[in-house]
């Protein structure tokens, strides 16, 4: 649960928060930056997510 709100929470941030800054050219290499590795953050939490909801094969 605690991955599905981190991502979600990654996702809000992203949008009203770093992109304005990056649209408006405000200090553009660091806003960039932190919007990157906050979308790659985002991707790993559903990454993790969709492999905790998998069900494991017991072979």
């Amino acid at each position: 649960m605690i991955f599905i709100v981190s991502g979600l929470l990654l996702a809000l941030l992203s949008e009203f928060a770093v992109a304005p800054r990056i649209v408006a050219r405000e200090n553009l290499r660091l806003w960039h930056s932190v919007g990157s590795a906050m979308y790659v953050l985002q991707w790993l939490c559903a990454g993790v997510t969709f492999w905790k909801l998998t069900p494991s094969r017991q072979v």
